[in-house]
């Protein structure tokens, strides 16, 4: 719907609250993350397929030659629809590597693999439903 309105498009989190960072998945993790402390990104991120996705998507970054956040990044930021991914960061190592994501050759088919990782959510339905027009007069 964006594109075909013009609408520009910030995606909000586009590392899902870390979880797309790889730090959930480490041994050597930090004590208190997002997730752990909030009960809005728990719920919002917490199922086990994503962490499982996340840690495939984390590993396949890193044999990459890519960290996963900024990887995950170039891959938001390169939909048609994104005007720009909105970038948080606690500290400066943070926000450096979120910047690498502009240095990232996005291509159709790393795009592709990446997009693999996750099955896509059903589409919305409001636009391809049929409409009854009203009038207000």
């Amino acid at each position: 719907m964006a594109l075909s309105e013009k609408l520009g498009v910030i995606a909000y989190n586009p590392l899902g609250g870390g979880l797309l960072t790889g730090k959930y998945e480490r041994t050597d993790r930090p004590d208190a993350g997002r997730l752990d402390v909030n009960q809005l990104y728990e719920s919002r991120y917490g199922e086990r397929w994503m962490h499982e996705t996340a840690a495939r998507f984390a590993e396949f970054a890193r044999a990459e030659g890519f960290t996963p956040a900024s990887l995950a990044i170039a891959w938001v930021a390169h939909h048609p629809a994104i005007t720009a991914p909105i970038l948080g960061a606690r500290n400066a190592a943070q926000i450096e590597d979120a910047l690498r994501a502009a240095d990232i050759r996005m291509t159709p088919e790393l795009y592709d693999r990446i997009a693999s990782f996750s099955s896509a959510p059903p589409p919305a339905t409001d636009r391809t439903e049929t409409v009854k027009s009203t009038s207000l007069a």
